[in-house]
């Protein structure tokens, strides 16, 4: 889940720290803590090239139009609602429904972000990330002055919880008076995998069902071995850009993710006479480059 939407966060790939929380990747941005000064709505839009999160993705590409409206209060609290509608040559439907609410903070060069988020899925996503229903996630970080470090901690919930961790070191480049921000960032992202074996498992449900029909073969599942073990997942350079003009903000961020520690599939076989067969195979893993676009009203 790389998260980004309208507006500038704290989040992943805005200003100070990414969050890759989103359990589809669609994000909701919010104002970091050191640009808001008043309570304020915003309301936008964002396109997203595809679906993926830590690395992880589905076989066919899922790209997202991303409506969302925002409410913060000048205490720095906020709540914020999107949906997330896939338009692809295979499908087109409402994928994702999100709501999420928090509290905002800065202290001199500290940030700081408390999030909680729920997730309602349609039952046809096929999202990497379907499986988690609510998500719990701290984003916090500090500006050093030539880096910024960011770190998150999520917690998130699905058929079994998991913990996610999301280290990054960014610099936001100011220009035209400060109207434009660029900010190349490095981030580190990894979890448990017990919201990924849920969906490997329907997944690979879906894609044999036609397969074992007249075959003497009554099931095929797949799951992944040592769900709930905690290793790093994927590598994101990311090259945020935002531009501000009067009220309106323009948002721009390519993502080079580079997955690693493929998974272990156990393929779990049983036939009509009974007979039950396992075997393991090594995820297939590659380099996606995606990217988002917003444009959001703040009023």
């Amino acid at each position: 889940m790389a998260i980004f939407a309208i507006g500038i966060t704290i989040a992943q790939a805005q200003t100070p720290v990414t969050d890759s929380t989103s359990a589809g990747d669609s994000a909701v941005a919010r104002p970091s803590p050191a640009r808001k000064r008043h309570s304020h709505f915003d309301i936008g839009t964002t396109y997203q090239s595809n679906d993926v999160y830590l690395g992880r993705k589905d076989s066919l590409p899922l790209p997202y139009f991303i409506p969302s409206i925002s409410y913060y209060h000048k205490s720095g609290l906020y709540i914020t609602t999107s949906l997330d509608y896939l338009k692809s040559a295979a499908a087109s439907r409402i994928d994702l429904f999100t709501i999420e609410g928090g509290y905002m903070f800065s202290a001199h060069h500290y940030e700081g972000n408390f999030t909680l988020s729920k997730y309602f899925y349609n039952s046809q996503s096929t999202s990497v990330t379907s499986a988690i229903r609510a998500a719990v996630a701290y984003q916090n970080a500090y500006d050093f002055g030539p880096i910024k470090a960011g770190l998150t901690a999520t917690l998130n919930s699905s058929v079994k919880l998991d913990y996610e961790g999301l280290f990054e070191i960014s610099h936001t480049f100011s220009l035209l008076k400060d109207n434009l921000d660029i900010t190349p960032t490095l981030a580190a992202g990894g979890s448990t995998l017990n919201y990924y074996d849920y969906y490997r498992q329907r997944k690979y449900k879906i894609t044999k069902k036609k397969k074992v029909i007249g075959t003497g073969i009554a099931s095929v599942t797949g799951s992944v071995l040592q769900p709930s073990r905690f290793q790093l997942l994927d590598y994101e350079p990311t090259l945020p850009i935002e531009y501000s003009i009067g009220k309106f903000t323009i948002n721009f961020t390519p993502t080079y993710s580079i997955p690693i520690n493929p998974a272990t599939i156990d393929i779990h076989t049983v036939k009509e006479n009974g007979v039950a067969t396992d075997r393991t195979k090594t995820e297939s893993i590659g380099n996606t480059f995606y990217f988002t676009v917003g444009l959001s009203f703040l009023f």
